[in-house]
């Protein structure tokens, strides 16, 4: 275990194996619990291997992280790769108060309950004091889930009880520091880079969308939705321009190295197609541009397609 301080900030830092990686984070997390959350059974692969691999990993954060915990510490735990983690702290018998929150959608019953492993899940969830949502529908679906599964019950003013614990349940919207970032992205005006993306529209109409590369983002479907707005407008045709940057994600999950491909293909498709001498309708950029950059490309834009 690695210590790393910056600022006010001291991180510990573990390695975990090739096959850690691959069972936990590539197979269970991303290719089950993922493409289940955001309603893509087709895309769920389960694995007996992939799931022993999840826990596993959690079991071994679990036990890297104890033994740095103080009696009055308070835990806050990150998003799906880390359900288990409060159940294997409790198990060793940690007391301290231990909050989650979900950064994805958090399905109804009957998507959630197509994986096998469900129960596990969602007895993990009851080991925290706080487990919080981005939405008041995803904090619904958890609702039903415990009732449907008979495992737990609503009790009133935001409190749940499943497995003979009692914690809360919550939907908190994330949002940013939008003063900050207004400000930032006003002297992003400034940047070089941002100056010669303004010289290349030429007074065009930019709409700009920024995402990663995965399948809940609906990239191939805006390509679509951009394309049969550019035929059935064709006085639209060199007078807007639609800047799609996608970084690349989980490059090693096949699924995603074969969507990657089809963006690629689908922006040359259109481009091919609409294209003019002066005029190139699709910009897609697939890695990653900088904050600083992003921020004054945000002001050119007219539309923010997302």
């Amino acid at each position: 275990l690695a210590r790393l301080q910056q600022g006010n900030i001291t991180y510990a830092l573990t390695d975990l194996t090739d096959t850690d990686v691959e069972e936990y984070y590539h197979g269970f997390a991303n290719r089950v619990l993922w493409p289940i959350c955001h309603y893509r059974l087709d895309l769920a692969e389960y694995g007996r291997k992939e799931m022993a691999g999840y826990f596993r990993v959690n079991r071994f954060f679990a036990h890297r992280l104890a033994p740095l915990i103080e009696p009055d510490d308070l835990i806050w735990v990150h998003d799906y790769h880390l359900i288990p983690l409060a159940a294997e702290l409790r198990q060793m018998g940690l007391k301290n108060r231990i909050g989650f929150f979900l950064h994805i959608p958090w399905p109804p019953a009957d998507v959630l309950f197509t994986m096998p492993v469900h129960e596990q899940i969602m007895r993990g969830l009851s080991h925290y004091d706080v487990v919080g949502f981005q939405t008041d529908h995803d904090l619904e679906n958890f609702a039903g889930c415990l009732r449907r599964e008979g495992i737990g019950d609503e009790l009133g003013e935001g409190r749940y009880s499943s497995h003979g614990r009692t914690f809360k349940g919550g939907a908190y919207a994330i949002s940013i520091e939008t003063a900050a970032f207004a400000e930032f992205a006003q002297r992003a005006a400034s940047n070089s880079m941002v100056k010669k993306a303004r010289l290349s529209i030429e007074g065009r109409s930019l709409i700009i969308g920024v995402d990663r590369l995965d399948y809940s983002k609906g990239i191939t479907q805006r390509i679509d939705a951009f394309e049969r707005f550019i035929l059935a407008n064709p006085a639209q045709q060199g007078r807007v321009t639609y800047l799609q940057i996608t970084p690349k994600s989980r490059s090693e999950v096949p699924e995603y190295e074969a969507m990657q491909r089809t963006v690629a293909e689908q922006a040359g498709r259109v481009n091919g197609a609409l294209s003019a001498v002066d005029w190139v309708p699709i910009r897609y950029i697939n890695r990653s541009v900088g904050r600083h950059i992003l921020a004054g490309l945000y002001r050119l834009g007219k539309v923010g397609l997302g």
